[in-house]
């Protein structure tokens, strides 16, 4: 058994022989932080050059998968860009954004297996990352929002565009405009999970499921595996 580690401030990442574990590690709520979203980009792009990984999989540390974004971490660096912008330095927010949306688009655009673990609340960003994974698993505890529209905001990593990819234009602007949360057997019947497994065994059986996968594993096959492999 071959082991390998790595061990960030939010995040920690262990491969066991060919299969990679990326954990969401700020609990309780495992929020995604301006540091959150630095370390997993530089955690992405050694994951991307790893030619020997056969999957991935990503879950939270604890109860939850992720409350989202830190909005406090969010408004000082819109606050910051107003404060530039009125000295006429640069922008930062959109950048940031885009520099956020381009490790997710990296995530989604990897060619092994990509599994997102869903345990508690996958909220905001933390659902527009599930949504970039190519196999989404959840415990039926799980619970699941874009609640940006409360706030006055819209998703801005991506998950708009993911979840017209996914549930068609229609229903996406419904679940981005309502903001409201919705149960895993709510997520089961808009697809927007694949399966919902018993909670203490979500992260433990994506791992086997991963493990499962031939090598010459392609995208547009997902549920032919799904149902391969789970029967």
């Amino acid at each position: 058994m071959i082991k390998q580690m790595l061990k960030y401030r939010t995040i920690s990442y262990e491969q066991i022989d060919q299969i990679g574990h990326l954990v969401l590690d700020q609990p309780p709520s495992n929020k995604m932080t301006v540091e959150f979203f630095a370390e997993l980009g530089e955690a992405i792009d050694l994951i991307s050059g790893d030619k020997g990984l056969k999957a991935l999989v990503i879950s939270g540390k604890g109860r939850h998968f992720s409350a989202g974004a830190d909005l406090d971490g969010l408004l000082s660096i819109v606050k910051e860009e107003s404060q530039q912008s009125a000295e006429g330095g640069h922008v930062s927010v959109n950048s940031f954004l885009a520099h956020n949306n381009k490790t997710f688009l990296s995530i989604g655009n990897l060619e092994i297996p990509v599994i997102a673990a869903i345990r508690g609340a996958c909220l905001g960003s933390g659902m527009e990352l599930a949504l970039f994974s190519h196999f989404r698993f959840c415990g039926e505890d799980a619970i699941f929002a874009l609640p940006e529209s409360t706030y006055n905001l819209i998703p801005g990593i991506g998950g708009t565009a993911q979840a017209v990819k996914i549930l068609g234009t229609g229903k996406a602007m419904e679940l981005v405009l309502r903001g409201n949360t919705f149960s895993a057997e709510d997520a089961l019947t808009l697809k927007l999970v694949d399966r919902i497994l018993p909670r203490r065994h979500v992260v433990d059986m994506s791992i086997d499921f991963a493990r499962k996968i031939p090598d010459s594993y392609r995208k547009e096959k997902v549920m032919l595996y799904i149902d391969r492999i789970f029967g």
